[in-house]
């Protein structure tokens, strides 16, 4: 089967870029989804490469900066691995009840794993409130389309939702899990992504 590069993250050192928070108000930012590094030939001659990273992330969960800390005697691939950094989505950290920017420091595992592919469709909306009227008009038999269209907010909008062949090992474990259970034609309930909410329907595998 093809095998494909596979991020794993093990070990987070926070720190802190604009305040110094306190331990019981301060909530850390949560990895909601990765991209793909590019291949690294060092992974056909060792089960797993490891690298430190730092990534600044702002209030809505994007990476806006993005560092290889420790170098991989590649410098095409650390430019490329940094790029990728760039695309990861978390939810943001939370201080006092509110998002903040945040610089935190990762080691980052990369093995070999088999993908799994599913093909998908998104409507992402603004806020929960949004987002559970759209889940209840789906359940009450609301075109998933026309619903886009109408409320989506992500970029994905211009093409009905269609997020094409997606591989769901990039997701978080929550998300991962609630797609992987889904059958062809099937959604899920509304999932927090940053400060936005989405709901992802599984299409037949040849969409």
């Amino acid at each position: 089967m093809k095998k494909i590069i596979f991020i794993c993250l093990f070990l987070i050192i926070s720190g802190c870029k604009v305040f110094q928070p306190e331990e019981s108000d301060f909530m850390p930012p949560s990895l909601i989804k990765q991209s793909e590094l590019p291949p690294l030939q060092l992974l056909y001659f060792l089960d797993s490469y490891e690298f430190t990273c730092e990534m600044r992330v702002n209030c809505c969960g994007d990476v806006e900066d993005a560092k290889i800390l420790t170098t991989s005697d590649d410098a095409e691939w650390d430019s490329l691995a940094r790029l990728s950094l760039l695309k990861w989505k978390y939810s943001p950290a939370i201080y006092q009840g509110r998002p903040v920017e945040l610089t935190i420091k990762r080691r980052v595992k990369v093995v070999i794993e088999k993908p799994q592919f599913y093909s998908l469709a998104e409507i992402e909306v603004q806020n929960y409130d949004r987002a559970d009227s759209v889940y209840k008009a789906l359940l009450a038999g609301a075109d998933f389309t026309r619903l886009c269209i109408n409320c989506s907010c992500s970029k994905s909008k211009e093409r009905n939702g269609m997020l094409g062949r997606v591989n769901i090992n990039y997701f978080n474990e929550n998300i991962k899990t609630q797609i992987a259970s889904l059958s062809e034609g099937e959604f899920t309930k509304p999932i927090a992504y940053g400060e936005h909410y989405i709901i992802y329907k599984r299409l037949e595998q040849n969409n």
